[in-house]
């Protein structure tokens, strides 16, 4: 389970919205000074990101609480956002380059849209085999509330 620590913003019924603080690894790197990743993390800055989940805890606005995703949603859900559209935009280059130039004269120019067009077809696959998986494996869920005055430290 990736764990998040964040506050609730908001409360609809049993939806609750936390607010997460994105922060950069760059501090606790030992060559960060030499880095330039750290030099753009120090740029950006650290974000906000705000998550509804399902607030089966009883939290209130303005508790401070632990979300998760379980690693098996997170690592799936990965595989087929990023690696699908490019094993899809691969397999259409090399489909028009060995068959379908065998029918039809092929410049460069019209392997590359096929090609692009083979990634937004793996794109748009992806997101509809993520719609039709079980919507509570992709779900992040409220773990706990946790008191104000306690710090919590993950330990791997």
């Amino acid at each position: 389970m990736i764990k998040e620590v964040g506050h609730i913003v908001k409360l609809e019924g049993e939806i609750a919205w936390v607010e997460t603080q994105v922060t950069s690894t760059c501090n606790a790197c030992a060559a960060k000074s030499n880095c330039g990743t750290s030099s753009i993390a120090k740029a950006f800055g650290d974000k906000s990101v705000v998550n509804q989940v399902h607030n089966d805890k009883g939290a209130v606005l303005g508790d401070r609480v632990q979300i998760g995703i379980p690693e098996e949603s997170l690592v799936t859900g990965a595989l087929l956002v990023y690696l699908l559209p490019l094993v899809t935009a691969v397999i259409s280059a090399l489909v028009s380059e060995f068959w379908l130039s065998q029918l039809i004269t092929m410049s460069e120019p019209i392997l590359i849209i096929i090609t692009f067009v083979g990634g937004w077809l793996g794109f748009l696959l992806a997101k509809r085999v993520i719609k039709r998986a079980d919507e509570e494996k992709y779900r992040v869920r409220l773990l706990q509330v946790l008191p104000e005055n306690i710090e919590v430290i993950e330990v791997e």
